[in-house]
């Protein structure tokens, strides 16, 4: 009896040792808990299966303001309220993801994490080039914050898959070439009913059509100048033409979604205005915006932009300013507790207005140049203010 004593007190000692030891990691685990509430923080994790080379940044109110943190492990780090982004080196390339951080706990995972993974990605993986187009940039899948974030009830956590973006506007020459094609704009085939029926009692507008004799075409008319007087079906037909001319039943060419656009246009800095968080009077000149109507030069060409003007980290030009662009989307409200979806709004057969971003040279404010901020138009609205660009998605 006394052996079974024994073991009965050596048991309850180790039970209470145990139960302190656990106690005071409950106790250690809320403290830190709290230090993480005090901060804001939210905890980030990072997986890394393609094995790149990353490192970690605390993004800037300008491109060249944004810092590096270290140490980071490559895995996981508790991230107080701001902007930052993550930078994946892999054979020789380099990739962005942005890390939007908006209070604590705040991720977009169940439990309020933000997590991050990166992929592989192979080089044939690329959209075939267009002549005379800007490049292709790749933005990886992942979250990003999207919506106006002067408005406290808009801005939420949105996902989207890997898509490509072409670093400039759809140009005249590019838009020339359709409008020649047989099999382009006055083919049936890439239009919608809607559009068959504008193109029908309409004639086109698009700056294209401008000869050097005319008196705008120094204005509007040059081939590297991004085409505008171009409404959504005249748009959406050169991307279906496209589709059809470079697509080789692999890749589809499309309007950016509203999404996409606004996750693009931001950057992996989660910037308010193209090129950074606001437009002081020093920081105008890196935008073509004008608002002036009668001014000699309008929208810029893509040689000029290149050597000009700078382009956000994933090397997109002219996201402010230069020539408005239509999107993909049809205009529906959306908040916190009405997200958006990537649903029938971003189908062309939907009916309603669709959603312009971006701002343009002809821009009277510079609240319009901002990442937020859109316009819902008709879609047989065509003005000089008024172009687009494309993305592209592998078919499946």
């Amino acid at each position: 009896m006394r052996k079974w004593h024994w073991v009965g007190i050596v048991l309850l000692i180790l039970l209470l040792g145990i139960g302190a030891i656990l106690g005071l990691g409950w106790v250690e685990s809320q403290r830190n808990e709290q230090v993480h509430f005090n901060r804001e923080e939210t905890l980030l994790l990072v997986s890394n299966p393609s094995r790149s080379a990353i490192r970690l940044f605390m993004s800037g109110r300008t491109l060249q303001e944004a810092k590096p943190l270290e140490p980071f492990n490559g895995k996981s780090i508790w991230l107080p309220k701001g902007n930052y982004f993550l930078l994946a080196r892999q054979n020789g390339r380099e990739f962005y993801y942005p890390i939007p951080i908006i209070g604590h706990r705040s991720g977009p995972d169940t439990d309020g994490t933000f997590s991050i993974t990166v992929r592989s990605f192979k080089v044939e993986d690329t959209p075939p080039l267009i002549a005379g187009s800007g490049a292709w940039a790749y933005i990886p899948s992942g979250h990003f914050l999207f919506g106006e974030r002067l408005n406290p009830h808009e801005p939420h956590y949105i996902w989207l898959p890997a898509f490509f973006i072409n670093t400039f506007e759809v140009t005249n020459a590019q838009y020339r070439e359709f409008l020649q094609d047989p099999l382009g704009y006055n083919h049936d085939m890439g239009w919608t009913e809607e559009g068959r029926r504008w193109r029908s009692s309409n004639v086109s507008q698009a700056t294209a059509l401008l000869t050097p004799g005319h008196a705008e075409y120094e204005r509007f008319g040059r081939d590297d100048l991004p085409v505008v007087y171009v409404n959504w079906y005249e748009a959406m037909a050169f991307c279906k033409w496209l589709t059809g001319k470079l697509g080789k039943n692999r890749w589809q060419f499309s309007l950016a979604s509203e999404g996409e656009w606004e996750k693009a246009s931001r950057g992996p800095d989660s910037f308010d205005y193209g090129l950074g968080m606001s437009i002081s009077d020093n920081e105008v000149p890196l935008y073509n915006w004008r608002k002036n109507p009668d001014a000699a030069v309008t929208v810029v060409g893509l040689r000029e932009s290149l050597g000009h003007y700078l382009a956000n980290r994933y090397g997109l030009l002219h996201m402010s300013g230069n020539a408005a662009e239509w999107t993909l989307s049809v205009h529906r409200h959306f908040n916190q507790e009405h997200p958006y979806v990537d649903d029938d709004r971003n189908w062309e057969k939907t009916q309603g207005s669709r959603v312009v971003r971006g701002g343009s040279w002809y821009t009277a404010s510079t609240a319009v140049l901002s990442l937020g901020y859109l316009e819902a138009l008709e879609p047989e609205v065509n003005t000089p203010y008024l172009g687009f660009r494309i993305v592209a998605h592998v078919l499946p």
